[in-house]
C-alpha cells in the first residue's frame, strides 16, 4: 500500500470521527427546559430544600420555612427562573447574640467535663440551639430560585445566597463562626477560644448537605468533559493538592536513587564472591563463609515478597530503634534490588568465556585486574538490558513504601483519594507519573546501549 493511500485512509478516519463528535455535541442540544406549572415548581422546590437539612436545628428551620412561587420564566440554559416569596425565620439575629455564650472556653458539659470533640459539643447544645431557633421571628424575603433541566431530571440550583435566604441566615452564621478565634467573657473582655472543637461543633449544629455547583444541562459528552474538569480541579488545583503529589514524587525519586546505589554495590560484591567461588578450585575458609552467607541472603530476599520485607525491616527492626522510615525503606529496597542485581551480574560473568581470563593471565594480569579490566566490561554490556529492567522494577516497587507511612508518591495519592472521595483522577495521575519516569529511564538506558555499541566499532 502506497503512502498516499495510507494518508487518505487516516484523513478519512479523522473526518468521520469529527462528524460523529460534532453530531454528539448537537444531540439533545435544545436550550429550553421542559414546561412545568407553578404548583409543580413550588412543590418540587419546597421538597428539595427541606431534604438538605441534616442537623436537628436545621431540620427545625426546614419545618418552619415555606416557599411560594409567584411567577416563572424559561431561560436559555435549559433553566427555569422562579420568582419566589420565602417565608422563614430570622435565625441569624437570635443566634448571633449567643456566640460568646456558646464559644466560651468555660462552657462544660452538664457533668462538668470539657468537650473532647466537635461531635461532643454538637450533641450537648443541639437542643439548646433548637429552643433559641423556635422562638425566632418570622420574615418574608423575595428571592429568585433557579431550576435546571438535567439528564437526571429537574435540579434546584443552590448557591449560598439561596441557602442563606431560605434558612434565615445560616450561611452568615457559618461565616461568623468559622474563623472566630475569640469571645467576650462575662466582664466584656476578649478571651481566646482554646479549642477548635468548639467552633466545629457549633457549625455542625447547623449542618446542611447540598451541592452549590451549577447543575450540568449539556449532552453526555459535555457532561463527561465537565465531570472530568471538576474532578481535576478538586483533586489537583484545590488546596494546592498538586504540591502534595510533587512532594511525594520527590521522595520516590530519592528513595529509588539511594536504593539503586545500594543495590548495585551489594549486587556486584555478591556476584564477584560467588563467581570467584565457582571458578576457583582453591577455596579458602573466608570465601566459603561469605559464599554461604550470600546464598542464604539470595534465598531469603528472592523467596519473600517485598511488602513483607519492608514491614519486617521497619516495624520489627528499625521502629523500636527509632530509625527514620525513609532510611528503613532505602535499606529494604537496596537489599531487595541487590539480590536480583547479583544474579544478573553473576549470569553475565559466567557467560564470558574462560579464555578471556586466560588471555589476561598471559598478559601478566592477576585475577583481580583480569576481572575488572577484561571480564567485567564485557559482562556489563551483556547484562545491561537486564539491569535496566531491574532498575525499572525497583522504581515501580517503591510504591509499596506507603505501607509503612512513608510520604512517597502513592502515599500522597492515597491522601488525595481520602480527602476527595474520588478514585479515577488520583490513581490515573500516579500511573502516568510512573509511566513517564519509566520511559525517561528507558531512554537513558537506550542512549547508553548505543554508545557502548559505537565503542565496539
Amino acid at each position: 500500500m502506497s503512502i498516499k493511500k495510507v494518508w487518505a485512509i487516516i484523513l478519512s478516519v479523522v473526518i468521520v470521527l469529527g462528524c460523529v463528535i460534532s453530531g454528539l455535541f448537537m444531540l439533545n442540544s435544545s436550550t429550553k427546559a421542559a414546561e412545568i406549572s407553578i404548583d409543580e415548581a413550588e412543590s418540587y422546590v419546597n421538597r428539595a430544600l427541606d431534604e438538605i437539612a441534616i442537623s436537628r436545628p436545621a431540620k427545625l428551620i426546614a419545618e418552619m420555612n415555606r416557599i411560594k412561587v409567584n411567577d416563572l420564566s424559561y431561560g436559555e440554559e435549559k433553566n427555569i427562573i422562579l420568582k419566589c416569596s420565602v417565608e422563614t425565620i430570622d435565625v441569624h439575629s437570635p443566634v448571633s447574640k449567643e456566640y460568646d455564650r456558646f464559644l466560651g472556653t468555660d462552657i462544660k458539659k452538664k457533668n462538668g467535663t470539657m468537650f473532647k470533640s466537635a461531635l461532643d459539643f454538637k450533641m450537648e447544645f443541639e437542643g439548646v440551639l433548637s429552643e433559641i431557633i423556635s422562638s425566632a421571628q418570622m420574615q418574608t424575603i423575595d428571592s429568585d430560585i433557579t431550576l435546571y433541566d438535567t439528564k437526571q431530571g429537574l435540579k434546584v440550583y443552590l448557591p449560598d445566597e439561596v441557602i442563606d435566604c431560605v434558612y434565615g441566615g445560616i450561611i452568615k452564621i457559618n461565616q461568623d463562626v468559622k474563623d472566630k478565634t475569640t469571645y467576650k467573657d462575662l466582664s466584656g473582655n476578649e478571651q481566646k477560644i482554646m479549642s477548635g472543637n468548639v467552633n466545629k461543633g457549633f457549625l455542625q449544629c447547623f449542618e446542611l448537605r447540598y451541592d452549590s455547583a451549577k447543575p450540568d444541562t449539556s449532552n453526555w459528552l459535555g457532561r463527561t468533559y465537565n465531570s472530568l474538569k471538576k474532578d481535576f480541579i478538586r483533586n489537583f488545583i484545590e488546596y494546592d493538592r498538586w504540591v502534595t503529589i510533587f512532594q511525594g514524587l520527590w521522595v520516590t525519586i530519592k528513595l529509588t536513587f539511594f536504593s539503586l546505589i545500594i543495590g548495585i554495590v551489594i549486587g556486584f560484591i555478591v556476584a564477584f564472591v560467588r563467581c570467584t567461588y565457582i571458578k576457583n578450585t582453591k577455596r579458602g575458609i573466608l570465601l566459603k563463609l561469605f559464599n554461604s552467607i550470600f546464598q542464604v541472603y539470595l534465598t531469603v530476599i528472592r523467596g519473600t515478597p517485598a511488602m513483607v520485607q519492608i514491614m519486617i525491616i521497619y516495624f520489627v527492626i528499625f521502629m523500636p530503634l527509632g530509625v527514620d522510615k525513609f532510611v528503613a525503606a532505602v535499606v529494604c529496597f537496596g537489599l531487595n534490588s541487590g539480590a536480583y542485581v547479583a544474579e544478573i551480574v553473576r549470569g553475565g560473568i559466567m557467560s564470558i568465556d574462560d579464555g578471556q581470563q586466560e588471555a589476561g593471565r598471559s598478559l601478566g594480569f592477576g585475577y583481580m585486574p583480569t576481572m575488572f579490566y577484561i571480564v567485567f566490561p564485557q559482562a556489563f554490556k551483556a547484562v545491561l538490558p537486564a539491569l535496566a529492567n531491574e532498575f525499572v522494577v525497583l522504581l515501580k516497587e517503591t510504591s509499596i513504601a506507603f505501607y509503612i507511612g512513608l510520604g512517597d508518591l502513592m502515599y500522597s495519592v492515597n491522601a488525595i483519594r481520602a480527602a476527595t472521595y474520588t478514585q479515577f483522577m488520583p490513581l490515573i495521575a500516579a500511573a502516568l507519573i510512573y509511566l513517564v519516569m519509566v520511559l525517561v529511564l528507558s531512554k537513558f538506558v537506550g542512549i547508553l546501549e548505543r554508545r557502548l555499541r559505537n565503542n565496539e566499532r
